[in-house]
């Protein structure tokens, strides 16, 4: 890999042990060398963004219409202090650049603090949250406080009473017909 010549690709990217990693759109190739360099560190690797939040999300995009596109998805499932690499084809790619990728996240909240090249044909940019808009979402990372359940009290309740009712008839008609008669009045 260009760049940083010695250095495996993950430790480029800051994938440390116990991180949840997301590849969107990764080639096959640069998908086989995170898996099989991250195999002995603990590191989960998946292609969809169902399990907030992730630690560190790489997507590859084309245009600009696909980065606008997945942004505001994609950083609403980052963990505050991870880092989102966008990344694009050095010579193929007419619309995307460096500069077009730190406008799109600025105006979304985030800044760059890392450009590498990712192989002989793919720049990387990391786009973090800032300072505010983290402590602002960090309720991403904390579980919910437990809710404290008030044990309810329930008064005592008067003896049952068995009430035996009696085959006789009494002539004046049911007692479901009486007590229906009585409620209309």
């Amino acid at each position: 890999m260009a760049g940083y010549p010695g250095t495996p690709l993950p430790k480029k990217l800051g994938i440390k042990a116990g991180h949840k990693v997301c590849l969107l759109n990764a080639p096959g190739a640069f998908e086989r060398v995170v898996i099989s360099a991250a195999r002995n560190e603990n590191v989960r690797i998946t292609h969809d963004l169902r399990l907030p939040p992730v630690d560190v999300i790489v997507l590859f995009i084309d245009r600009l219409s696909d980065l606008e596109h997945r942004f505001g998805a994609v950083m609403n499932r980052l963990h505050p202090a991870g880092g989102l690499w966008i990344v694009w084809r050095t010579r193929r790619s007419i619309d995307v650049s460096e500069s077009v990728v730190r406008r799109v996240a600025l105006a979304a909240g985030m800044v760059d603090n890392k450009i590498c090249s990712l192989g002989e044909s793919w720049s990387g940019m990391r786009l973090v949250m800032r300072g505010e808009y983290a402590e602002a979402v960090a309720y991403r990372v904390e579980p919910p406080p437990p809710i404290k359940l008030i044990a309810r009290r329930r008064r005592p309740t008067a003896a049952a009473r068995i009430v035996r009712r009696t085959s006789v008839a009494s002539g004046a008609g049911s007692t479901l017909r009486r007590a229906r008669a009585r409620s209309t009045r």
